[in-house]
């Protein structure tokens, strides 16, 4: 699509100091809606394919583990056109991959390409040490930013940043530390930025913290409490390698035309 291309463009030009992430990541990274909400999808290539990551609780409805299963092969979702005017949904019937195991992560594979490049940053967990620093991106609250160039306004997804804490090496599963919000679900984790810029993990959700609140005096010994949940700043997110096993496992995915 050309408008695809015209924002690729931009978003070379607005990123070209190397700044992190990369404008070839911002133009990877999506809004997307199934019926049971908006999330966040972005695209990788393996082995001159296209395939877009996404997390599966956006396509089972779950709330918490267990995320189940798709049960359809095939799956109409939409995106969101980054350079509509206003919300511009673009209907996409995606062939659905997913991990045998119960891990947050879906693969889609669309019938064609649907970014005229190919990806500069390659999928791997291999950037990732603890304690060290990485970002994630996405469409939180189910909205995202515009951006203005003279040739038009863009949807970009909002970037926050976090910290390696640790890791459930059973899940695969790594534990980082910063505030995640909805929406960001199924966006990526990035580490590093340029020609270095690697996609490490695809986001879940967060832990939840239990936290009493008080109503009334917090001075009277009597004063009532209530119990709500907050978010801890544990955000959740899979390694980007369970996605890659499933397309490895499965190599079907649009081919890129070479140019």
């Amino acid at each position: 699509m050309r408008i695809f291309c015209l924002f690729g463009l931009f978003l070379g030009l607005l990123f070209s100091l190397g700044a992190q992430p990369t404008g070839n990541m911002f133009l990877r990274v999506m809004m997307i809606e199934s019926k049971f909400g908006r999330g966040t999808t972005f695209s990788i290539d393996v082995a001159g394919r296209e395939y877009w990551v996404t997390a599966r609780h956006l396509l089972t409805g779950a709330k918490t583990k267990p995320y189940g299963a798709v049960a359809e092969k095939n799956v109409d979702l939409k995106i969101l056109n980054p350079g509509g005017s206003g919300e511009e949904w673009i209907p996409v019937k995606f062939t659905i991959l997913q991990p045998s195991a119960d891990v947050d992560i879906v693969v889609l594979v669309p019938p064609k390409p649907i970014l005229p490049g190919a990806s500069k940053s390659p999928p791997s967990s291999g950037g990732l040490t603890l304690g060290g620093n990485c970002e994630f991106l996405g469409f939180a609250y189910g909205g995202g930013w515009r951006a203005k160039f003279p040739e038009g306004v863009f949807w970009l997804p909002y970037v926050k940043r976090c910290t390696v804490s640790g890791m459930d090496m059973d899940s695969r599963l790594w534990i980082l530390d910063g505030i995640n919000n909805p929406g960001f679900s199924g966006g990526p984790v990035i580490v590093g930025t340029g020609d270095d810029l690697k996609i490490v993990a695809v986001i879940s959700g967060y832990r939840m913290e239990p936290t009493e609140v008080i109503r009334g005096d917090p001075k009277v010994a009597t004063t009532p409490a209530d119990t709500v949940n907050l978010n801890s700043g544990f955000i959740l997110a899979y390694d980007i390698e369970l996605a890659l096993d499933v397309i490895k496992a499965n190599p079907i995915g649009p081919v890129r035309p070479t140019n």
